[in-house]
C-alpha cells in the first residue's frame, strides 16, 4: 500500500474539519454562552446529527465491529432494546430538557441539575457531584475515544499506540479549544455524513467480496453453526435480563450523558429539538446496524484476527487502493472526533464553570473565554495521559463508563424531568447510590447477566423515594 497516498488523502479530510473548526470560531462571539452552547441557535437538522455522531462514538466502528466479529448475529441483540430505550427517551424528554434549561438558565448539565432546589447549599452539593461525575467516568470515555483512535492509526500506519494517541488529541483540539460547542457541532455534522459513507459503502463491499447474503450465511454456518444463533444460546430469562438491559442502557445514556443532553440545551426551541428525533434515531441505528453486519461478514473475509477490534482499518488496507484508504481512515476519525470533542468540551465546562463556581467567577472576569479554552486544552492533556496506560479493550472503557454515567445522573435526570418531588439530599443520595450500584455490579461481574444502568436506576430511584418518605 502507498502510504503516502493515504496519508494525504486522509490529511485533505482532518483540514476540512480544522477548517470548519475555524469558520465556527470566527463566527463565535466569545463570550461563555456561546462557547457553551453556541447561543441556542441550533435547529433539528444540527441537533440530530450532531447528538448522533456524538452518542455513536469510536465504539461503533471499532468496538462494535470486534464484538460482532468474535460472537456473531447475537450482536443485534443489543441493537433492537437499545432503540427501544433510545425511542422512548427521545419522544417524551428532549423538549422538557430544553425548556428547563432555558427557564433556569442552565449552561451545563451539572447546573441544570443543581437549579431545581433553591437552597445555596443544596445546589452546591448537587452541582458538584455531577460535576464529578462528569469529570471521572466521561473524562475515562473520552480515553476510550483516543485509545480507538491510536488502535486505528497503529493498523493502518504501525504508529506507536502512545504517538498515535496525542495526534489523535491534537488534531481535535485545535478546533474544540478555539470554537466551543459550535466548532463540535459543524463539525459534528460533517464528519457525521462521513461516517455514513464509509459504513454504508464498507458493508456493501463485504457482502460483494463474500459472495452474497446466501454464500456468506453458507460460509458462517461452516465455519460455526452457532454464529448464526441471534439468541446465543441465552436460555429466556438471561435473554429477558439482556433485553431489559439494553433498554435501559438506551434510555439511560440519553437522560444522563452530558455529552448529548448539551445538544438539547443548544437547541433553538423546544419544539425543534423533540423533532431531532428521528434524525438522530436513523442516523444512530443505521451505521450501527452496517457496521454490526460488516463485523459479522469479517469473519468469513478475514480468519483468525488477534484483535478483532482491528478489523475494518485491516480489511481495508488489505483490499482497497490507498485513496479510499484514506476515506476510510478519514471515516473512523470521524466517528471518534465527534465524540471525544463534545466529551472534552463537558469535561472542561465541568472542570471550570461547575467545580467552584467562585474561581470560575473570578478567572472568568480576569481572562474570559480564554479561560475556558485553557481548562479544555488541560482536560485534553489528561485524557491523554490516561490513554496511554489503557490496557482494556475500547469497548469495555466506554460500556463501563457510560454505564456509571446513566446509572446517577440518569435517575436523578428523570426525576427531575418528570417533576416529581424532591429534595437536594434525596437527589445527591440518588446519585451516588446509583453510582454505587454500578461500579459494585460491575465488579462482581453481573454486567454479564444483566447490564449494570437497570440496577443503578432501581436503586437510585428507590433510596429517593425512601428519602423524601423520610422526610414527611
Amino acid at each position: 500500500m502507498n502510504s503516502l497516498i493515504t496519508i494525504v488523502t486522509f490529511t485533505v479530510f482532518v483540514i476540512v474539519f480544522l477548517w470548519i473548526g475555524a469558520l465556527a470560531a470566527k463566527r463565535s462571539s466569545n463570550t461563555e454562552t456561546d462557547y457553551l452552547l453556541g447561543n441556542r441557535s441550533f435547529g433539528k437538522f444540527f441537533i440530530g446529527l450532531s447528538a448522533g455522531a456524538t452518542g455513536n462514538s469510536g465504539w461503533i466502528m471499532v468496538g462494535a465491529v470486534g464484538a460482532a466479529y468474535s460472537t456473531g448475529i447475537s450482536s443485534l441483540l443489543i441493537v433492537l432494546p437499545s432503540f427501544l430505550g433510545e425511542l422512548a427517551f427521545w419522544t417524551f424528554f428532549p423538549d422538557k430538557v430544553n425548556q428547563l434549561s432555558v427557564e433556569q438558565n442552565s449552561q451545563t448539565v451539572p447546573e441544570l441539575l443543581g437549579a431545581t432546589t433553591k437552597n445555596p447549599q443544596g445546589k452546591r452539593l448537587i452541582t458538584l457531584i455531577v460535576a464529578l461525575i462528569t469529570l471521572v467516568f466521561i473524562g475515562a470515555y473520552t480515553s476510550g475515544q483516543f485509545a480507538a483512535a491510536a488502535k486505528t492509526l497503529d493498523v493502518f500506519f504501525g504508529v506507536d499506540p502512545k504517538i498515535g494517541a496525542c495526534i489523535a488529541a491534537g488534531s481535535i483540539l485545535v478546533y474544540c479549544v478555539t470554537g466551543g460547542i459550535r466548532a463540535s457541532i459543524w463539525t459534528d455534522v460533517v464528519q457525521a455524513f462521513v461516517v455514513m459513507f464509509v459504513a454504508f459503502g464498507m458493508l456493501a463491499v463485504a457482502i460483494i467480496a463474500g459472495g452474497g447474503v446466501s454464500e456468506i450465511i453458507s460460509k458462517l454456518n461452516d465455519i460455526d453453526p452457532n454464529f448464526l444463533n441471534l439468541t446465543a444460546g441465552l436460555s429466556p430469562w438471561e435473554l429477558l435480563a439482556l433485553m431489559v438491559g439494553f433498554f435501559f442502557f438506551g434510555f439511560g445514556f440519553d437522560i444522563s450523558q452530558p455529552q448529548v443532553l448539551v445538544r438539547l440545551l443548544a437547541g433553538r426551541s423546544p419544539e425543534e429539538t423533540k423533532q431531532a428525533k428521528w434524525i438522530y434515531l436513523g442516523y444512530v441505528y443505521s451505521t450501527w446496524t452496517a457496521m454490526v453486519l460488516f463485523g459479522i461478514i469479517c469473519r468469513v473475509l478475514i480468519a483468525d484476527l488477534n484483535d478483532p477490534e482491528q478489523a475494518l482499518p485491516f480489511y481495508a488496507m488489505q483490499n482497497f487502493p490507498p485513496v479510499l484508504v484514506g476515506v476510510v481512515l478519514a471515516g473512523v476519525f470521524s466517528v471518534i472526533a465527534s465524540t471525544a470533542d463534545s466529551q472534552l468540551l463537558v469535561c472542561s465546562s465541568a472542570l471550570a464553570r461547575d467545580i467552584s463556581p467562585a474561581f470560575h467567577l473570578k478567572m472568568s472576569r480576569k481572562y474570559g473565554i480564554k479561560y475556558e479554552q485553557a481548562a479544555t486544552l488541560l482536560v485534553g492533556i489528561v485524557a491523554v495521559i490516561v490513554t496511554v496506560n489503557i490496557s482494556a479493550s475500547v469497548f469495555s472503557v466506554i460500556l463501563a463508563a457510560a454505564g456509571a454515567v446513566a446509572g446517577s445522573i440518569g435517575p436523578a435526570m428523570l426525576i427531575v424531568l418528570v417533576k416529581r418531588r424532591t429534595h437536594y439530599l434525596a437527589l445527591s443520595g440518588t446519585m451516588l447510590a446509583g453510582l454505587t450500584t454500578t461500579i459494585v455490579w460491575q465488579a462482581l461481574g453481573y454486567s454479564q447477566i444483566l447490564y449494570e444502568i437497570f440496577p443503578g436506576f432501581v436503586v437510585g430511584l428507590l433510596v429517593h423515594e425512601m428519602l423524601m418518605k423520610s422526610r414527611r
